[in-house]
């Protein structure tokens, strides 16, 4: 699933600043909210920008943030890709409002890096409180790097990228909130339908 759905999300999110803004609106609309929902929120989000109605709270500004920073943005994550830069990567996109760093590394998950999205789902499989890789308000950027490098190794020393999004495709496939993606596969596909 990871082999065939991540390059196509890749090549999407890094061809252009439309592109990542579209994996940073997709990964918004995941946000406590059923995966199976997604699509159709996309849509609306592709029709009416900022104010689709599924754009509430911290996500209507996280998109017009993403929105108003695409070409920086592209920029700074296509860099990290091309360095590697991870902890960079994760860093910059969870300056986007309504990210934080496991919704930021989902995002750097998708354009190939070694990150992970440690939801509440992975999280708990772990033993890791909800509240676990939060960050405060006013954190120090050296704080905020040493937590972002502690997530990363988190997501790495227990299967890396590959891993987890099988996993995590398999763990959710058929599930209360998923019902009509009732297989890992399906739950894998339905990003790249989403996004592209």
């Amino acid at each position: 699933m990871y082999d065939r759905d991540m390059p196509v999300m890749r090549a999407h999110a890094l061809k252009s600043p439309e592109g990542l803004t579209d994996i940073v609106a997709f990964v918004l609309c995941t946000i406590q909210q059923p995966l199976q929902s997604v699509k159709n929120q996309m849509v609306d989000v592709r029709a009416n920008g900022a104010a689709s109605k599924y754009l509430f709270g911290s996500k209507k500004v996280g998109y017009a943030y993403a929105v108003a920073h695409a070409e920086v943005l592209h920029a700074a994550v296509t860099k990290a890709v091309e360095v590697n830069d991870v902890i960079g990567a994760v860093d910059i996109l969870s300056n986007i409002p309504g990210l934080g760093i496991v919704k930021a590394s989902f995002i750097a998950q998708i354009v190939g890096l070694e990150a992970s999205c440690l939801d509440t789902h992975n999280l708990k499989r772990l033993g890791y409180a909800e509240t676990a890789f939060r960050l405060a308000k006013s954190v120090k950027p050296a704080t905020k790097r040493a937590k972002i490098a502690a997530y990363l190794d988190v997501c790495t020393s227990t299967g890396g990228a590959r891993h987890w999004w099988n996993s995590w495709c398999d763990f959710v496939a058929g599930n209360r909130a998923n019902k009509a993606l009732d297989t890992g596969d399906k739950v894998s596909a339905f990003h790249v339908e989403c996004i592209i």
